[in-house]
C-alpha cells in the first residue's frame, strides 16, 4: 500500500516505541504526545493513526485518551495474535495476552518434569522457622540459577519473604584463590557484621560452591544453617533462605559430600530427559525473544523446529539458547522486509548431522513463532481416550454390562494404538532406544508363555511406554484427573482374563526390572488390552511343569536342556542349596504360580523324595490340581512334557514318566593298554620311521611308552579308527603333518627342531619322565634334531647336496615373491626336501583346483619354477601346478583353503602352526 511520506513518520515512530513499550508509561501512546513528537498538528496525526488503523498496521484502544500501537510489534510483545485492529480499553487489548505467570509458573514444564524439583523447592522454602538449606544440582545449563530466583519470588509471593528483601547472589568461582575473603563477607571479620547482619536478604544463593576449597566449603555450610544465620542476623530480620548449586551428578564425590550435610538435594534433569512438550515451548519462547529482540516476525520451517527439539545439546538449555541465537543471526543475513524465515540449512552443523532424514516436505511448511501458543496440541489425543472414562461412567450408573465395557474398551485401544503409531510424531526419535529393550522383554514373554507377541506388539507397548515417561502437558493432567478412574477400569475389565493380566503384569515387572519404570493405570491397561487384542493363546502353558532340585544350576539346567529338546517352553526351575529346606521353596514356588494363575494343572519334578511332600504346604496355597514326582533328570522331564504338550491327564503323564524311566545299567570292563607316541611323515613309512629313530635315541630307554610308526595317508585315511588307537593308548603324533585326529595332541617336527614345543613336549612326556629326564630329554632332543639330520633321514636322495640346492631355492624365491618365509623356515626345507623326492619318484600331487590357482597367482607360479629351475635341471623333473599350489599354502596358512587329493605317501590338510 503506497502511504504518504509524512505517514510513513507515523508509522515509523509507533514502531519505535511499541518494540520498547512499557506499560507504566502508556501516555507516549496518546495522539497528542504522537503529534508532539512528530511536531504535526493532532489533527493530522489523529487522520494518519486511524489511517493506519484502518490498514491493520496499527490498533488503538480506549476512547479519552485513545492510544494507539504499532500492531506488529505488539502482537510480539503480547506474543499473540490479535483478530482486531481496534479496542474499546486498555484492559479488552491488554487482555487478549496471557496473563504472566507468577514465580514457577513461569518455568517453562512446572507441570511436568520440572515439578517433582518445584515441589521440593516449595517445601524448604515454606518450612518452619525460616526455611531449610537446598542444594541445586544439575548439568551446565540445565536452569539452576533460574530456579534460584524463581525461589525468590516465590517466597515474596506467599509473602514468606518482606516484599523489600533482596536477592543476593554469589559467584563462588571468583572466590577460588581467596575463600577467607568471602567468609569475612558473609558473616564479617570482627569489625564489619558481614552480608548476613544486614537483615534486607530475602534469599542467598551461593553459585558453584564445589569451586571453593573443602576446608572453606565446609566452614560456610557449616555456618549457614538456620541457627547459624539467625545469629548472624540483627533482631527481628527475617530469616534467610539460602541455596547452593554445583555441576555434577548425583553420584559424584562433591555432591555426595553436601548432600550429607544439606537437608535437601534438588537435582534438574538433563534438556534429553525432559518431554519433548517442554522441549518445543522452549524452542518457541526463545525464539519469540529473539523476534521482539529483532524486531521482526520469525518463521521457522517444521523441519528445523524438529531437528531444533531432537537434538542434544552440550550445555542443555543454555545450549539450545545459544544454536537458536546462531541460526536466527544466519537467517538475517537475508532478511527481506519484517518476516525472518528460518531453514534447515541454517541450523548448526552438529544439528544437522545428528537429525534423521525426513521426506515429509517439513521444509516447506513455516510456523509462524509471534503468534504460535504452542505447537502440537494433545485434543486428538484426548478425544480418543476420553471413551475410556464415558465407558465407565455409563457403566457404573448400569447402562451398558461388563462385557459391552470391555468391547468398548478394546476399541479405544486400537483407536489410541493407531494414533500412537502412524500419527504422534514426537516420541519417533526417543522410542528407539527403548524399543531395543521391550524387544527383548517380549522375546522374554513369549518364551515365558509359550505365545507370539510379534514385532508390532513390541513397537506398540514401545510407544505406550515412551507416552507415559514424556507426556503431552494435556495428557498429563487427563491421567491426573482420572487416575483413580482408570485403576477401578483396570480391575474391573481384566481380573476375568487372567492370562492377559499375567502377560501385562510380566511385562509391567520386567519394565521395573530393567529400565525402573513403573506403569502407571492408564499403561498398564493399555498393555492387557493389548495382549488381549492381540489374540495370542498360551500354548503349552496352560499345563506348568516345574523343577527343583539341590545345587546351584542343576534345575535350571535340566528344565532348561528339556525345553530346547521339547521346542517350547514347559517347564521352570527352582535351584535349591544343598542345606535349604522345604519350607524355604514355598515362597518361590507360590510365586511362579501365581505368574501363572490361568493354569489349571501343574506337574512338579524334584531331585529326593523328601520333596514329595512340598504338595501339604501348596494346599493351603493353590487350588490347582498338582502331581509331583521324584528322582528328576533329563529323561523324566522329557516324557512328562510330551505329555502336557498332547494335552494328556495328568494322573496319565505321571503313570507313563514313572514306567518309562526305569533305571537300566551295562558293565564294561577295563581293558589295559600300553602308551604310545606315533609318528608320521609326509614322506611316507620309511621317513616316519626315521624320524622315530631319532627321537628314540634321545630318550631314555626306561621310559614305559611305546614309539609307534605309521603311514600318513592311512592315518588319514582312518582317523581314530586305525587299528593303532585298539592296540595302544596313543597319547601324541609327531610328524612333519598334522594328520588331523581329533583328540590326539599333534607334536610338529619343525617345532622340535626349532625347540618350539617344550610345552607341548612336557605334557605329553611327563606322564614317563621325572623333572630330570625331562631336562636330559629336551638337551638329547637338540643335540639329535638338527635340520640336517632330519633332512639326512627322511629322503633317499643325496642329503647335503639337496640341502645346499634347497637352500639357493628358498633365498631366490624369498627375493623375487617378498614371501614371509623366515617364520616358517624350518618347515618349508622339510617340506621342499620331500617335494623335490616325490618328484623323482613320480609320486606328485594331484587334482587341486589349477585353473583357478593359475589365474589368481600366476605370478607366484613364474617366481616357483624360476627359483627351482637348477634343481629341475639337475633332477630332470618339472614341478606341477598342483606342487606350487601345496608350496604356496604352507607359506601363506591363512589362504590355505583348498582339498586336494594327495599321493600315497603325500600329506593332507593344513600345517598346525
Amino acid at each position: 500500500m503506497s502511504i504518504p511520506e509524512t505517514q510513513k513518520d507515523v508509522l515509523a515512530y509507533l514502531d519505535g516505541i511499541t518494540r520498547e513499550i512499557d506499560r507504566s508509561r502508556l501516555d507516549r501512546f496518546t495522539t497528542a504526545s504522537i503529534a508532539s513528537a512528530l511536531a504535526v498538528s493532532r489533527n493530522l496525526a489523529s487522520q494518519y493513526l486511524n489511517d493506519l488503523v484502518r490498514a491493520d498496521l496499527a490498533v488503538k484502544a480506549g476512547s479519552k485518551p485513545v492510544y494507539y500501537f504499532h500492531r506488529r510489534d505488539l502482537e510480539r510483545y503480547m506474543q499473540v495474535g490479535l483478530d482486531r485492529s481496534t479496542f474499546s480499553s486498555l484492559d479488552s487489548l491488554f487482555s487478549q495476552s496471557k496473563p504472566a505467570a507468577p514465580d514457577f509458573e513461569r518455568a517453562i514444564g512446572s507441570e511436568l518434569s520440572l515439578s517433582a524439583c518445584i515441589d521440593q523447592i516449595r517445601a524448604a522454602m515454606v518450612y518452619p522457622p525460616c526455611g531449610i538449606p537446598v542444594l541445586l544440582l544439575g548439568q551446565y545449563g540445565t536452569g539452576k540459577s533460574l530456579f534460584a530466583e524463581l525461589a525468590f519470588e516465590y517466597g515474596v509471593h506467599q509473602e514468606i519473604l518482606p516484599a523489600s528483601s533482596r536477592f543476593v547472589r554469589i559467584e563462588c568461582s571468583h572466590y577460588r584463590e581467596d575463600a577467607v575473603r568471602l567468609v569475612d563477607e558473609l558473616f564479617g571479620d570482627g569489625e564489619n557484621g558481614g552480608l548476613l547482619a544486614v537483615g534486607d536478604i530475602g534469599l542467598l544463593y551461593l553459585k558453584d560452591i564445589d569451586q571453593l576449597p573443602v576446608s572453606m566449603r565446609e566452614v560456610i555450610v557449616s555456618r549457614l544453617c538456620p541457627e547459624g544465620i539467625r545469629a548472624n542476623q540483627a533482631d527481628g530480620a527475617h530469616g534467610v533462605r539460602v541455596f547452593f548449586s554445583m555441576v555434577g551428578e548425583r553420584d559424584s564425590a562433591e555432591a555426595r559430600e553436601l548432600i550429607r550435610r544439606l537437608p535437601i538435594m534438588v537435582y534438574l534433569p538433563p534438556l534429553r530427559d525432559r518431554t519433548p512438550e517442554e522441549r518445543e515451548e522452549l524452542i518457541l519462547h526463545f525464539l519469540k525473544l529473539e523476534g521482539r529482540r529483532m524486531g521482526t516476525d520469525v518463521f521457522i520451517s517444521k523441519g528445523a523446529f524438529h531437528r531444533l527439539a531432537e537434538a542434544d545439546y552440550d550445555e542443555n538449555v543454555r545450549g539450545m539458547r545459544a544454536a537458536i541465537t546462531a541460526c536466527c543471526a544466519e537467517a538475517f543475513l537475508r532478511l527481506e522486509g519484517d518476516r525472518l524465515q528460518i531453514r534447515t540449512y541454517q541450523l548448526p552443523d552438529e544439528i544437522i548431522d545428528g537429525a534423521p532424514v525426513t521426506h515429509d516436505d517439513e521444509d516447506l511448511q513455516l510456523i509462524d513463532v509471534t503468534r504460535t501458543a504452542a505447537v502440537q496440541g494433545s485434543e486428538h489425543e484426548l478425544r480418543l481416550l476420553s471413551p475410556m472414562i464415558e465407558s465407565w461412567d455409563l457403566y457404573c450408573a448400569g447402562s451398558i454390562t461388563s462385557d459391552e465395557l470391555a468391547n468398548r474398551i478394546m476399541r479405544s485401544t486400537r483407536d489410541y494404538e493407531d494414533y500412537l503409531v502412524f500419527e504422534d510424531q514426537r516420541l519417533l526419535a526417543r522410542s528407539g532406544a527403548y524399543g531395543h529393550v521391550v524387544d527383548e522383554i517380549i522375546d522374554g514373554v513369549n518364551s515365558l508363555y509359550s505365545i507370539n507377541l510379534t514385532k508390532k506388539s513390541a513397537l506398540v507397548v514401545t510407544r505406550e511406554v515412551c507416552s507415559q515417561i514424556w507426556p503431552s502437558m494435556q495428557l498429563a493432567h487427563w491421567k491426573a484427573e482420572y487416575a483413580s478412574d482408570l485403576a477401578a477400569l483396570f480391575s474391573t475389565v481384566f481380573p476375568h482374563q487372567e492370562f492377559c493380566s499375567s502377560v501385562a503384569d510380566r511385562i509391567s515387572m520386567e519394565l521395573m526390572r530393567t529400565l525402573g519404570i513403573e506403569l502407571d493405570a492408564l499403561t498398564r491397561l493399555l498393555i492387557a488390552a493389548h495382549v488381549d487384542a492381540a489374540q495370542v493363546e498360551p500354548g503349552s502353558r496352560r499345563r506348568l511343569g516345574i523343577i527343583l532340585a539341590h545345587g546351584y544350576s542343576t534345575a535350571t539346567s535340566l528344565a532348561d536342556a528339556a525345553n530346547r529338546l521339547l521346542g517350547t517352553r514347559v517347564f521352570e526351575a527352582i535351584d535349591m542349596p544343598y542345606d535349604q529346606q522345604v519350607r524355604d521353596v514355598i515362597g518361590r514356588l507360590q510365586q511362579i504360580i501365581d505368574h501363572f494363575s490361568f493354569c489349571d494343572e501343574l506337574a512338579i519334578l524334584v531331585d529326593t523324595g523328601s520333596l514329595r511332600d512340598i504338595y501339604k504346604d501348596l494346599q493351603a496355597l493353590s487350588d490347582k490340581t498338582i502331581g509331583i514326582v521324584n528322582n528328576v533328570s533329563t529323561g523324566l522331564a522329557l516324557e512328562v512334557g510330551v505329555g502336557l504338550i498332547a494335552g494328556r491327564s495328568l494322573d496319565e503323564v505321571l503313570e507313563n514318566a514313572a514306567s518309562s524311566c526305569v533305571c537300566s545299567y551295562r558293565l564294561v570292563e577295563r581293558s589295559v593298554r600300553q602308551d604310545a607316541i606315533v609318528f608320521c611323515a609326509e614322506g611316507g613309512i620309511e621317513a616316519a620311521e626315521k624320524i622315530k629313530e631319532l627321537i628314540s635315541q634321545s630318550l631314555d630307554p626306561a621310559a614305559d611308552v611305546r614309539l609307534v610308526a605309521r603311514d600318513f595317508r592311512q592315518l588319514v585315511d582312518n582317523g581314530i579308527n586305525d587299528s593303532v588307537f585298539s592296540r595302544f593308548a596313543v597319547r601324541a603324533v609327531i610328524g612333519t603333518s598334522n594328520p588331523q585326529l581329533v583328540g590326539v595332541p599333534y607334536i610338529a617336527l619343525e617345532d622340535l627342531i626349532a625347540g618350539r614345543s617344550d610345552v607341548q613336549v612336557d605334557r605329553v612326556f611327563s606322564r614317563y619322565l621325572d623333572p630330570e629326564g625331562l631336562g636330559a630329554f629336551r638337551r638329547n632332543l637338540v643335540k639329535n634334531l638338527t635340520l640336517r639330520n632330519v633332512v639326512e633321514s627322511i629322503t633317499i636322495l643325496n642329503p647335503s647336496k639337496l640341502y645346499s640346492e634347497i637352500e639357493r631355492a628358498v633365498g631366490t624365491l624369498r627375493l623375487l615373491t617378498g614371501a614371509p618365509i623366515e617364520s616358517r623356515m624350518i618347515g618349508l626345507y622339510v617340506h621342499l626336501c620331500c617335494l623335490v623326492e616325490r618328484l623323482v619318484t613320480r609320486t606328485p600331487i594331484e587334482n587341486c583346483d589349477d585353473e583357478t590357482f593359475e589365474r589368481d597367482h600366476a605370478d607366484f607360479i613364474e617366481a616357483f619354477r624360476e627359483s627351482f629351475a637348477d634343481i629341475s635341471a639337475h633332477y630332470h623333473v618339472e614341478v606341477p601346478v598342483a606342487e606350487i599350489v601345496y608350496a604356496y599354502d604352507y607359506i601363506y596358512p591363512q589362504h590355505a583353503l583348498r582339498k586336494r587329493a594327495y599321493p600315497m605317501n603325500g600329506s593332507v590338510g593344513q600345517e598346525d602352526e
